[in-house]
């Protein structure tokens, strides 16, 4: 999957406004995302650890699940410390699952339709 299709899934997902600019596109989030100047500081930090990590240089880079979930720890470390602010470690877990429900949905989506079920009868 592209970043600038993981951005979009997760812009669809419940844990507040992914995309920016005017208007919201990718190109303009993962600029924004780069340059760690996300409208929303939480998740703006999480989604610019990711860019990071998986060494995002513009939408169109490939970025894979276990590579996004891993970048995510030391930023689950750093939420679960004492003085670290609880809707971090709340954001952060809700995170986790929009990841793993996007890449979820984007291996169903690759499943072309008509294909026989594979459980047993």
């Amino acid at each position: 999957m592209t970043f600038g299709e993981l951005l979009l899934r997760l812009d669809g997902a419940d844990i507040g406004p992914v995309l920016c600019g005017d208007p919201p596109t990718p190109q303009a989030t993962c600029a924004a995302l780069l340059a760690r100047a996300h409208p929303a500081p939480l998740l703006g930090e999480m989604l610019s650890t990711i860019a990071l990590w998986c060494r995002v240089t513009d939408p169109a880079s490939e970025v894979e699940r276990a590579a996004v979930i891993n970048a995510l720890g030391p930023l689950r470390r750093h939420y679960q410390a004492d003085e670290a602010p609880a809707q971090g470690l709340r954001l952060l877990g809700a995170l986790v699952e929009a990841v793993d429900a996007s890449f979820d949905s984007a291996a169903l989506d690759a499943i072309p339709t008509g294909t026989a079920d594979p459980r047993p009868h």
